[in-house]
């Protein structure tokens, strides 16, 4: 990935009905040309578990449930955006949701046929309660996720990969929602059981062992004495698959961009299962990590990493002088993007354009701050462009 390259993120949901007008298809292209992006980010398989283009191995989101978006029913959202873009000398990078399999608000989605699937989430005990699992259906994510260890599961998303980057000219791949859903799931019979093998000794009390609630605030976790192990563990199944993934695509492509999409906020990460840093990287400061979280690192496997530096304070002081810790900024997040990487691969910060909705002078900024500490940057999402007007003012921060 060269530097100075510009990545703006094109998201299916947010942009498919206005996209599915071909004139619109060619303004996009015209409009990132002239801006200076290089690189626009395409939905494959969206958070729902419905593919952008005609999929052997998922249903299409032409067909699904709530019908917004039949106007691409028998289409290839994918593939007329590949055509278009490439006609420009513009790259692209096919996106794939990947741990979930579903919507909660209808029948759409795999998961909902495949019980077995579902992640399985722990409630922890409060006020003398019993601690309680809790199915997927009944939490409030609007995506289904699933269970990254089981291996249908894993079988079913490297097919996904497999098919996206045998069929088209992608010049890139990047797995977004390659984690577990947060840090209460997944508690599932076989999560207890395969991490029972990992440390080879029975779990006394399970989950209370993993962590409880924290009497004095419920949203509060603490630890208990195997929350390092398990952290490390649920690391090392993301990164495991990471691997199989890259396999994959270097075996169809082995020119073929492989990167990943995480959130900047690497001290609390391990919610998501994932240690997106460097194996060279011990970030032993961190009261949580056991003595070999680095080796669930995976940032080494990939060609370059964006991580998101979704926050409205750009330098560190603005985090501060809010009461917030330093890297709830975007200085702050790419500072430990950078730390995480420790010097291995191309960092893209990215941006959340929401973020400065009526404040554009704040976005320059931002932007100036991520080309000036890193790679590049990346822009999500490409909607906010077209409300904000912001096509100019893009093009004045990136040429």
């Amino acid at each position: 990935m060269d530097r100075d390259s510009n990545i703006l993120w094109v998201d299916f949901l947010a942009n498919a009905v206005r996209l599915a007008d071909r004139n619109e298809q060619e303004k996009l292209a015209d409009h990132a040309k002239e801006a200076g992006i290089t690189h626009l980010v395409i939905s494959a398989k969206t958070p729902y578990g419905l593919t952008s283009y005609p999929s052997r191995f998922e249903p299409h989101i032409g067909d699904g449930a709530d019908g917004r978006f039949v106007v691409w029913k028998g289409r290839d959202f994918l593939g007329e955006l590949l055509e278009v873009l490439h006609s420009r000398g513009l790259k692209v990078i096919a996106s794939m949701d990947t741990f979930v399999e579903g919507a909660h608000d209808n029948d759409d989605g795999l998961a909902h046929d495949k019980e077995d699937w579902k992640v399985v989430y722990y409630k922890p005990a409060s006020s003398g309660l019993q601690p309680e699992f809790i199915a997927t259906e009944n939490r409030r994510e609007e995506s289904v996720f699933v269970n990254p260890i089981h291996e249908e599961v894993r079988l079913h998303e490297l097919s996904i990969v497999k098919e996206i980057v045998e069929n088209y000219d992608v010049d890139g791949f990047v797995l977004d929602r390659c984690r577990y859903p947060n840090v209460y799931g997944d508690f599932s019979d076989l999560s207890r059981k395969k991490f029972e093998a990992y440390i080879n000794a029975k779990v006394e009390r399970w989950p209370e062992d993993i962590f409880t609630a924290d009497p004095k605030n419920g949203k509060e976790i603490v630890p208990g004495k195997l929350f390092g192990l398990w952290t490390e563990w649920r690391a090392m199944n993301i990164k495991s698959f990471v691997q199989q993934a890259r396999a994959v695509v270097k075996t169809a492509k082995p020119d073929c961009l492989f990167c990943i999409y995480v959130g900047s906020w690497y001290p609390v990460y391990y919610s998501e299962g994932v240690n997106w840093g460097s194996i060279t990287y011990q970030p032993y400061e961190l009261d949580w990590v056991s003595e070999n979280y680095h080796n669930a690192g995976y940032a080494d496997e990939l060609d370059f990493l964006m991580t998101g530096c979704y926050y409205p304070q750009v330098e560190k002081q603005e985090a501060l002088d809010k009461g917030l810790k330093y890297w709830y900024s975007v200085e702050g997040g790419i500072e430990v993007s950078q730390q995480a990487l420790n010097g291995q691969i191309p960092l893209f910060p990215s941006l959340y354009l929401l973020d400065y909705q009526g404040n554009p002078d704040q976005f320059a900024r931002a932007v100036r701050m991520c080309k000036d500490r890193s790679q590049g940057v990346m822009l999500f999402d490409l909607i906010y462009i077209e409300i904000y007007g912001w096509w100019d003012r893009v093009k004045q921060l990136l040429i």
